[in-house]
């Protein structure tokens, strides 16, 4: 029934829909009621977070006394509390749009595996550390804002970081997992020069895009190539993905000055099939092109400006 009024609506009536409050209040507490003991679990948020510093290269104590900065922190924050169980002094949580419900956040951090946390966070902090900071958490039934700024844990949305950043201090850390492929194209280069510029001397970024169709991921991860360019707003970007492939990514990053970028990882989507016709505003190199569903991007600050050494490779 849900599928088949779905189907029924036009674009335009489902964006009326979803921009009422009454929509916007249900389904973010049914949503984040669902990610706190599925994908936004604490465990496994601390996992991701692991991997990702395992394959930028980063060493133990990593982000002990860092100002962390996460872009897109979504309803339940539980990516920035693994940067406070890894020593941060400071997280900045950051949104577009105000998503998160606190109510939640005790859940996806008392559902987790609390050994998973520590075999997976130690490599980059002691051990007994992050049992200490994760027992504090576990006694916290109460995850309120004032609760998480006790923690140096800032919720700061709504703001768009393409126009201005949550503290006129630098930033040693900035992370985001499937945010920025929701980023308008117009708004991407503005985003990263702007967060380039807040990066202290030491500090770094990882990012993991998410470069599918999100309206279907499972079925038809590449229906999104089809609409003509002026056909695809700036809310369907946000929305489903604003279609810059691999390719592009690697330029934009190379052509950041004082940044020092590599792919530490891409993965492709070889069994779906593409469509008919992609539409020419799509800038592509070839078939493997469009088919890298996710890569994983680290940057570091140089103060010498980078040099573009981009190819089509």
């Amino acid at each position: 029934m849900k599928n088949l009024v779905k189907n029924l609506l036009d674009e335009r009536t489902k964006s009326v829909i979803r921009s009422s409050e009454l929509y916007q209040a249900l389904y973010n507490k049914m949503h984040s009621s669902k990610l706190a003991v599925e994908g936004k679990r604490l465990d496994i948020c601390a996992n991701e977070v692991a991997i990702y510093l395992l394959q930028s290269g980063k060493d133990k104590y990593v982000l002990r006394d860092k100002i962390c900065l996460e872009i897109g922190s979504g309803w339940l924050l539980t990516h920035s509390l693994v940067f406070y169980l890894l020593g941060a002094k400071k997280v900045y949580a950051t949104d577009v749009y105000p998503l998160l419900q606190p109510e939640n956040i005790f859940k996806a951090v008392c559902k987790s595996v609390d050994w998973s946390i520590l075999d997976s966070l130690s490599t980059f902090e002691d051990r007994e550390i992050i049992y200490l900071r994760l027992k504090k958490l576990l006694s916290l039934k109460n995850l309120t804002v004032e609760v998480l700024q006790d923690l140096g844990i800032e919720y700061v949305a709504p703001i768009d970081l393409s126009q201005k950043l949550p503290s006129k201090g630098k930033i040693d850390f900035i992370f985001s997992k499937s945010v920025l492929e929701h980023v308008p194209v117009d708004d991407v280069v503005p985003l990263l020069e702007n967060l380039v510029s807040s990066l202290s001397e030491d500090g770094f970024m990882f990012h993991l895009i998410h470069l599918l169709d999100h309206k279907n991921l499972k079925e038809r991860p590449f229906d999104f190539f089809v609409y003509q360019q002026e056909a695809y707003s700036r809310e369907l970007q946000s929305r489903w993905g604003n279609r810059i492939r691999r390719s592009q990514w690697k330029q934009i990053f190379s052509n950041l000055k004082h940044l020092d970028s590599r792919f530490v990882f891409e993965w492709s989507c070889k069994y779906r099939e593409l469509p008919e016709k992609i539409d020419s505003s799509i800038q592509y190199t070839d078939e493997e092109d469009l088919r890298i569903s996710h890569i994983g991007v680290v940057g570091e600050f140089t103060s010498l400006p980078n040099v573009n050494y981009y190819t089509n490779s």
